[in-house]
């Protein structure tokens, strides 16, 4: 068999480009860090790659899913505690307005200092966060929770929407409710108001019920009844506010089950992707000393011919 000289060189060059190729793939693994720069390489261990990074962007995802309902249920949590304050503040003043010692003048007095603390109260019901939501409206959050007239004395759902948000936090369908709808956590508006008889309907919407306190207060004819309509009020902030405190630990407690996830995926992507990098140094100093030998070697046979010998 002949070999031609042109063969030879072409042989040569051939281990040289073949050697220069691997070198140049390993030295693109050191720089990125990658043990596979293509999904050829290892098609199994790809698509588990793909499966890994899409389970940590969604977990990433419930995370600030969390954060979002964090500061929603921290600012209802907030509010409610001073709603409760408010509230509290008001039966203490009912008490004191039902003392037979009152005179019309003392009531009178006592009555409008309720009426300022329920135009506080109001405001807390119609509590807007960070974005303007409201945040007792549910999905109609653009929306106050409650409306009232000029004189203060007939109140009425703001046009908000009375389902509650949810809102997903984990795999599964792990939801968790971002607040609570102004009807829930204040009372149901009586669309008769006013005026209402106290003591009757224990869901009687707060602000109605403070309204028409105020207003027998000041005909010095306070019932003592309104005592009632303030305690139905007490517990109901009481139960919001401590399903309220449920689900922010629910939040507690999913955020770290996420953080766990993502670790774990992260750790097994690593483990599947990340390029070992005291073996690819290893591999790169053999591919280096393989690449000189071709060199050396092509240049050898390049200086191999007859008339080298010919005298």
């Amino acid at each position: 068999m002949r070999i031609s000289t042109s063969w030879t060189n072409q042989l040569g060059l051939n281990a040289m480009l073949d050697q220069q190729s691997k070198l140049s793939e390993t030295q693109l693994k050191l720089s990125t860090g990658k043990k596979y720069l293509t999904p050829s390489e290892n098609p199994v261990a790809a698509t588990s790659l793909i499966d890994l990074h899409q389970n940590i962007k969604e977990n990433q995802q419930y995370q600030i899913n969390i954060g979002t309902a964090r500061q929603r249920l921290g600012l209802e949590e907030s509010s409610i505690s001073n709603a409760t304050d408010i509230v509290q503040k008001i039966r203490e003043l009912t008490v004191q307005g039902l003392n037979d010692s009152n005179t019309k003048t003392n009531r009178l007095q006592i009555a409008n200092e309720i009426d300022e603390l329920n135009k506080q109260l109001l405001g807390i019901a119609n509590t807007q966060n960070a974005n303007g939501e409201y945040i007792f409206s549910g999905f109609a959050s653009d929306k106050p929770a409650f409306t009232h007239n000029n004189n203060f004395q007939d109140f009425a759902k703001g046009d908000p929407d009375n389902s509650q948000r949810e809102i997903a936090i984990g795999p599964n369908g792990r939801t968790v409710t971002d607040g609570d709808d102004g009807e829930s956590v204040f009372g149901t508006i009586d669309p008769t108001f006013p005026p209402i008889t106290p003591g009757i309907n224990s869901n009687i919407n707060v602000f109605q019920a403070i309204t028409q306190l105020s207003s027998d207060m000041k005909a010095n004819a306070p019932n003592r009844f309104s005592l009632d309509d303030l305690d139905n009020a007490l517990v109901r902030l009481d139960t919001v506010r401590a399903s309220t405190g449920a689900r922010l630990k629910a939040l507690d407690d999913q955020e770290k089950l996420n953080a766990d996830y993502i670790l774990d995926n992260k750790s097994t992507a690593s483990d599947i992707g990340d390029l070992d990098y005291a073996e690819a140094l290893s591999k790169f100093n053999l591919q280096q000393i393989s690449l000189q030998a071709a060199q050396q070697a092509f240049i050898k046979v390049q200086n191999l011919s007859l008339f080298n010998y010919i005298s």
